[in-house]
């Protein structure tokens, strides 16, 4: 019997049948990453692309300690999904979002996780696996402000040694090589959380479960197993990436958003799970442009409220910059998703996106 007590049903409640005929079931260390549920930050875009007034927000819009109310559905079904993982150690972000998404099923099972502050969220693409990154000279580990976990959650958390204090990622700013600079100190940080599984777990037929957000767990996943992961889309809100050890020491990724990957890539269910932020199996204009729209506060470096063309790093710059103004306003970045979901991924025009569209694509 594993700790916490856990009895081996299915891998996971969505995928279980798909998974289990993966033959993920029986070999080495295999990993599970969990995002958080989705908050309030998450859905900031999507009010701001609908133009409702701010006044009119719901105290969780722009939140990132608050969930939506879809988040509070998805923390609900969290449980539920990893009842049926045989898990040796859970170890999780510092952001409150990332521990309250697993906070109802560590009191269910009476575990508990440990914080790790390299989970936390960072800015990295798939840069972080290049040769050509420079050297940080400034502190990044345990350079940032102190790890506090609140005494209502010390029953359920608690802080690693030598995890006390949370990573440090100057501001740089937004050139190509400021760009480097920011893979380089990402890279850093990953490695770490790379090397404390394998210090402890290498070798081993555990199952871990790591609990963080979305840009970080697609760089864990990079560092794993070595691939850039193209065509792998966002991981979504409480999705769920799995990897298994291999003879050689190295990890073959499994799964994506709770789908079995195919030939090595995510599904067509996977990209449209990503997509599907209601969860009604359809993916509608405003989901789409909503979801990625969002990342204008990240690519806005200077904060001034419009994104330059080294800030927006794309060709659809120029076809976006409707004014000619030489920046981007958030209609106008919104614009450039719009555009992607009538080109790519509503076929017939009925301003939806279904799955068997995106497996046509």
């Amino acid at each position: 019997m594993r700790a916490y007590n856990l009895r081996r049903v299915a891998l996971l409640a969505v995928a279980s049948s798909v998974l289990l005929g993966a033959g993920a079931a029986e070999a080495g260390l295999k990993i599970y990453y969990i995002r958080h549920a989705e908050g309030g930050h998450n859905v900031k875009a999507d009010w701001v692309y609908r133009k409702v007034p701010e006044d009119q927000w719901p105290a969780y819009v722009g939140n990132h300690e608050m969930f939506t109310p879809k988040g509070l559905v998805q923390q609900a079904a969290v449980a539920g999904k990893l009842k049926g993982l045989d898990i040796d150690f859970i170890a999780t972000s510092t952001a409150w979002r990332s521990r309250n998404t697993i906070l109802p099923f560590l009191k269910e099972t009476d575990a508990k996780a440990e914080v790790w502050p390299e989970l936390h969220e960072l800015g990295a693409d798939a840069q972080i696996l290049s040769d050509d990154l420079p050297v940080p000279t400034t502190p990044i580990l345990g350079a940032g402000d102190p790890v506090k976990v609140p005494a209502a959650e010390a029953a359920w958390f608690s802080l690693r040694k030598g995890g006390e204090n949370e990573f440090k990622v100057p501001r740089r700013g937004h050139s190509p090589e400021a760009a480097k600079m920011t893979n380089a100190a990402a890279r850093v940080i990953i490695q770490r959380v790379v090397d404390m599984i394998e210090e402890r777990f290498a070798g081993t037929d555990s199952t871990i479960l790591l609990s963080g957000h979305g840009s970080s767990g697609k760089a864990v996943l990079r560092m794993l197993t070595k691939e850039p992961l193209d065509g792998f889309p966002n991981i979504a809100n409480t999705g769920i990436w799995m990897v298994e050890e291999q003879a050689d020491g190295g990890f073959k990724p499994v799964m994506f958003n709770g789908f079995a990957l195919e030939n090595g890539k995510p599904s067509a269910a996977s990209k449209h799970a990503a997509m599907d932020t209601n969860g009604d199996g359809k993916v509608t204009k405003a989901e789409y442009v909503g979801r990625h729209a969002a990342g204008f506060g990240r690519k806005d470096k200077d904060k001034d409220g419009a994104l330059s063309e080294e800030e927006h790093n794309h060709s659809s710059f120029e076809d976006a910059d409707v004014n000619q103004d030489k920046k981007l306003s958030p209609e106008e970045y919104a614009s450039v998703f719009e555009e992607q979901f009538d080109k790519s991924h509503d076929k017939n025009g009925d301003g939806v996106c279904t799955l068997e569209e995106m497996k046509d694509k």
